[in-house]
């Protein structure tokens, strides 16, 4: 598999550099190397001072890596370009010389610079540094300082443009060229890099305060997974459904770790119900629309954060003793105990009954039940990480 090694600076704030750098790549779905290049004193507000390492040290740590197609570098001692070069022969060269933080912290001297720019295959600044060190033919000039209504980003005599997020953002630059080397990476030809570089650099900053929040991005691969781990139990309902599946329906529901609402949480659209005795499913699994289940998940999370699953299944007796039987956690919701003002708001009798059964609990529930009330089905709902857990938990109680 085809590397990106990134040689950048440490920024222990990690508003920059390269624990931003990492973070974006691996994101990105890299498969990275990582090198030190300097050590900096900073807060996401301002820079105080710069530590350079020894190039020599640097070069004896990468020395033996392999499969190295594209090498980013960040804040480093511009002669490292150079050896870089002997060292990967073979491999694309991304330097993003950044000459000074953005709070008027010098890094780097213009002139020296200048003289190493010839051995690396893209240079990445912004339209300031261009400015400084003049333009070459290799360089991919970010407009991100002009008072311009659009972004351009300028290369070889192209320009493209991208939507300005209003802010005043730290570590738009290492994302930017970090994202344009992963794409490299993944073969994409430097504009088709610049393009979707840029589309994603919009997406995270519509989400960011103050920095360039890469962790952000991550999360859009964890709700595919949440989706498809959900969507992988539905043979296992269709097969247990007739078992399980109450007068009311069936739901389903898995929340994100990070999960404060309704449509942080997936779940079935509407219910699974039996038709002419088979399970039903409406589509697949979805962060749109409403479930009692979600609502109950979000209640669980408040207390036990890992709880992230919940089903209900159909009342039966004969389910409970298995329950505690089996040695799982069941407790028994009493309906009556409910506050007037609860009964009557719609969605709030089964959060108020889970909050009231878990604020002395050291330990999560397995299972919450209750008999019904006056308009209220019986019902059993069983708690657990994620969806398979939970199924088997289902399956334990019933066969």
């Amino acid at each position: 598999m085809k590397k990106l090694l990134i040689i950048s600076g440490f920024d222990p704030s990690s508003g920059a550099g390269l624990i931003q750098d990492v973070g974006i790549a691996t994101a990105m779905g890299m498969s990275v190397y990582s090198a030190v290049s300097a050590f900096t004193k900073q807060t996401l507000e301002k820079t105080y001072n710069v530590k350079f390492r020894e190039i020599s040290e640097i070069l004896d740590e990468i020395e033996l890596l392999e499969d190295v197609s594209v090498v980013k570098v960040g804040v480093a001692q511009p002669k490292i370009i150079k050896e870089l070069r002997n060292l990967f022969k073979n491999s694309t060269i991304v330097w993003n010389p950044v000459l000074e933080s953005s709070s008027g912290f010098k890094f780097l001297d213009e002139e020296e610079v200048k003289r190493y720019m010839k051995f690396a295959d893209y240079i990445v600044v912004n339209s300031v540094e261009a400015k400084k060190v003049g333009i070459f033919d290799n360089m991919v000039i970010t407009g991100g300082h002009e008072n311009t209504e659009m972004i351009e980003i300028k290369y070889k005599g192209k320009v493209f443009q991208h939507e300005r997020i209003r802010g005043n953002f730290r570590g738009t630059g290492c994302v930017f060229s970090t994202l344009f080397s992963s794409l490299l990476v993944l073969g994409y030809t430097p504009e088709e890099s610049i393009k979707r570089a840029s589309e994603i650099l919009v997406r995270v900053l519509k989400r960011s305060k103050d920095r360039v929040q890469v962790e952000l991005l991550t999360r859009e691969w964890q709700k595919v997974e949440v989706l498809d781990e959900l969507n992988s139990i539905v043979m296992d309902i269709m097969e247990i459904g007739h078992l399980t599946i109450p007068e009311v329906g069936q739901n389903v529901s898995y929340a994100l770790p990070w999960a404060e609402s309704e449509e942080e949480v997936a779940k079935f659209p509407g219910r699974i119900r039996l038709v002419f005795g088979k399970p039903h499913f409406l589509g697949d699994a979805t962060y749109k629309g409403k479930s009692h289940t979600a609502r109950m998940t979000l209640e669980m999370m408040k207390k036990f954060p890992y709880i992230r699953c919940t089903t209900n299944i159909k009342f039966n007796e004969k389910y409970v003793e298995k329950a505690n039987k089996i040695g799982l956690k069941v407790y028994e919701h009493l309906r009556d105990s409910e506050p007037k003002m609860v009964k009557e708001k719609e969605g709030q009798s089964l959060r108020w009954g889970i909050a009231n059964i878990i604020q002395d609990l050291d330990k999560s529930p397995d299972i919450i039940y209750d008999k019904g009330f006056w308009g209220k089905e019986a019902m059993i709902r069983v708690f657990g990480r994620n969806p398979r857990e939970v199924i088997e938990k289902v399956k334990s109680v019933i066969f």
